[in-house]
């Protein structure tokens, strides 16, 4: 497709289109699979790296998607991103459509996974302090990450999906994978040392966050402890087990109710923030 077509499929999205676009679009019309058919790399890599952002990425490949919706969203998404990207020629070889192909899976899978490192941050923060609680047997199923979560895990999952759906982070997220096309074209990804040491740093951030989100709690049922265990050096016939079990169960409860206020402001801080790195994680591919 040459580049006046293209051109013309951005101007003809104006609301004040004329008899030129008028034509323009007939013709796009009348021809769907020639069309198609002549962008048919453009589309190819698109959709590659759509499924594979949307497959690593949280809520969207979420294993409780069925997964008839999550092709029909990358189908979706790919038919309105392809007029938005320049057209790419069919790489010349297979070993060059392999590469290809391979740095469109590596460039998805890293935004999807810098986003899904803050959502497993909070949810640690909520198994941190559900082991600090004693409730580290009181497990549920995460359709999220597909594994057993502590229920105060599990919460905070909740909790982080519905402040991510509330600030439309659902479109952040497709704006952020237009965005990589513009910064990332097809055959534009590196792996370079940066793009390396990024995706380990914005690793960190799991235990960061977590450790950051659960520090309230764990201090304080840490001071119970030591309390517990003065408590049973001076009274050596109270069973401190007891006690102290069902003490640090209703103060970690009590804390997580106090503490709920600021701890959705943090986490909105955490998901406003996120958007940064997930940029910086796209400038150094």
């Amino acid at each position: 497709m040459s580049a006046a077509t293209v051109a013309m499929a951005f101007v003809c999205t104006e609301p004040y289109a004329g008899q030129e676009c008028r034509e323009h679009r007939g013709s796009r019309a009348m021809n769907p699979l020639e069309y198609m058919l002549q962008n048919t790399p453009t589309f190819l890599f698109t959709l590659i790296r759509t499924s594979s952002i949307l497959m690593v990425a949280p809520i969207f490949g979420a294993i409780n998607v069925p997964g008839r919706v999550k092709m029909g969203l990358v189908v979706i998404l790919t038919l309105l991103l392809v007029p938005l990207i320049d057209p790419v020629p069919m790489p010349e070889n297979m070993l060059a459509l392999t590469l290809s192909i391979g740095s469109e899976i590596l460039v998805g899978a890293a935004i999807g996974l810098v986003i899904k490192f803050i959502f497993t941050g909070i949810e640690f923060a909520g198994q941190f302090a559900s082991f600090e609680m004693g409730l580290s047997m009181a497990n549920v199923y995460d359709p999220i990450s597909a594994a057993q979560v502590t229920v105060i895990g599990r919460l905070m999952s909740i909790l982080t999906i519905l402040i991510f759906l509330s600030f439309d982070g659902h479109l952040m997220m497709i704006i952020a994978l237009q965005k990589s096309f513009e910064l990332v074209p097809p055959y534009g990804f590196s792996f370079s040392a940066p793009f390396a040491e990024s995706l380990l740093r914005f690793s960190g951030d799991i235990f960061m966050i977590g450790a950051k989100l659960a520090a309230p709690v764990v201090a304080i049922l840490t001071l119970i402890n030591i309390g517990n265990g003065l408590l049973a050096k001076v009274v050596p016939q109270l069973n401190v087990f007891v006690v102290g079990f069902a003490l640090m169960i209703v103060v970690g409860f009590l804390m997580l109710t106090l503490m709920l206020p600021f701890l959705v402001e943090a986490m909105i801080g955490i998901l406003e923030g996120m958007w940064n790195n997930v940029y910086a994680i796209i400038r150094v591919m």
